[in-house]
């Protein structure tokens, strides 16, 4: 699944974000299941993954019975800290009270397709983001290129 696009949404009183009829579309529930697991990404924002989706990423790698600190830690931060949210008849999902202070979002927000996940943010901050990466965007490319071809 390819997700995509902005969007621009409002959180309700009661913490809920429609998901737009758009992504709801391309979610088939029996490859991708029937909710998002919720995570804090890695620039602060929450992330969005499918269900099915996330769980395939998290079992690529083994488990060891006696991880390393940093593993360990990661683990603790991303697993500890998720949620797995389903959404309701009319495509809303509830945000936790705990994520929504955890990350500083507020009610005006975009959500953001970003290749596999969606990640959403306060809307202010989306439009500051779009206008720093239309100045870079030569830049950008050409690191993204360069890494590509780089051997990992």
């Amino acid at each position: 699944m390819l997700l995509f696009g902005s969007y621009d949404l409002t959180i309700d009183d009661k913490n809920r974000v429609l998901i737009p009829s758009e992504i709801r579309k391309s979610i088939v529930p029996e490859r991708d299941g029937e909710a998002f697991f919720l995570i804090v990404g890695i620039n602060r924002r929450p992330w969005f993954y499918p269900e099915r989706y996330y769980e395939e990423l998290v079992f690529q790698q083994k488990p060891e019975i006696t991880p390393g600190e940093d593993a360990l830690a990661f683990d603790q931060m991303n697993f500890g800290m998720a949620n797995k949210i389903p959404w309701d008849k009319q495509g809303r999902l509830v945000m936790p009270d705990k994520m929504l202070k955890r990350t500083e979002i507020n009610k005006e927000v975009t959500l953001v397709g970003s290749r596999d996940h969606l990640e959403l943010w306060n809307r202010a901050d989306w439009t500051a983001r779009e206008e720093e990466l239309d100045r870079q965007r030569v830049e950008i490319a050409l690191r993204a290129k360069q890494a590509r071809q780089s051997p990992q």
